[in-house]
């Protein structure tokens, strides 16, 4: 399986759509104000992101990802399905602690995932400029990562 730019390209900017949506639909769902804000911001995160990988695949530029072996194999094994839980079945076990950690979980998972995307991106990528694009996204999904981990145990302690 050889994946094109185009391919690698629409995958980001999936990644980056689901995620805006669970954030946006998330945060309609929890009563914290400040994780309610923090969630909004994560949308507005994501929503920007996809943003930047929309201009990306209007590019003519050639990245070097056709022929990165392990880039190949995580498309193959992480993202033949959706990357983010139907976030409806979600929803209805929110009011209940195992939803809210669950709908947790699911984030923390996806933005790991994301980290890893866009670090292999990164390293099989020739091109100076969009490889330093792509550290810096890595950074910011790992920044992501830490602060839902943070507020997951943040509201979670609150609920016990």
């Amino acid at each position: 399986m050889i994946a094109t730019k185009s391919e690698i390209l629409g995958l980001a900017v999936k990644i980056e759509r689901e995620g805006r949506l669970f954030y946006s639909k998330l945060s309609k769902s929890i009563d914290d104000p400040k994780v309610r804000e923090f969630l909004k911001l994560m949308e507005k995160e994501e929503a920007a992101h996809e943003i930047h990988f929309k201009n990306l695949l209007e590019t003519k530029d050639i990245f070097g990802w056709e022929n990165d072996e392990n880039l190949q194999q995580l498309i193959k094994e992480k993202f033949q399905t959706d990357i983010f839980p139907s976030l409806e079945e979600t929803l209805t076990q929110l009011p209940s602690f195992e939803g809210i950690e669950k709908a947790f979980n699911f984030a923390i998972e996806a933005e790991k995932i994301s980290v890893e995307f866009y670090r292999l991106l990164g390293d099989a990528c020739t091109d100076f400029e969009i490889k330093t694009q792509l550290a810096l996204l890595e950074k910011a999904e790992r920044e992501h990562l830490n602060v839902v981990e943070t507020l997951k145990f943040r509201v979670l302690d609150g609920l016990l």
